[in-house]
């Protein structure tokens, strides 16, 4: 089985950094589920695709407040460009 890649921009790695460890936590765990079942978990982690500006990116919910926006490239590689405290608007597409 080919597993899957997960990347994080340079943004996303300094605003995981300054997160809540409980936020790093279960960034940490989403990685590991990714990593071997692809982007589509179940179980409560609501992943939905972005509309607007965010079109053809995703975020997957860490708790209550908290997302991870990432895209899904052909190369089973999921790239995470921002981890937000439910902040869409200060994110722009790259």
């Amino acid at each position: 089985m080919k597993t899957w890649l997960v990347l994080l921009v340079s943004e996303a790695e300094e605003e995981l950094g300054e997160a809540p460890l409980s936020i790093q936590r279960k960034f940490d765990q989403w990685v590991l589920l990714v990593q071997g079942y692809g982007p589509w978990l179940k179980g409560g982690w609501r992943t939905e695709a972005l509309r607007g500006v965010l079109k053809g990116f995703y975020s997957v919910r860490l708790n209550q407040k908290w997302r991870a926006i990432f895209e899904i490239r052909p190369e089973r590689n999921i790239v995470v460009i921002r981890i937000v405290a439910h902040d869409y608007k200060s994110v722009r597409r790259r």
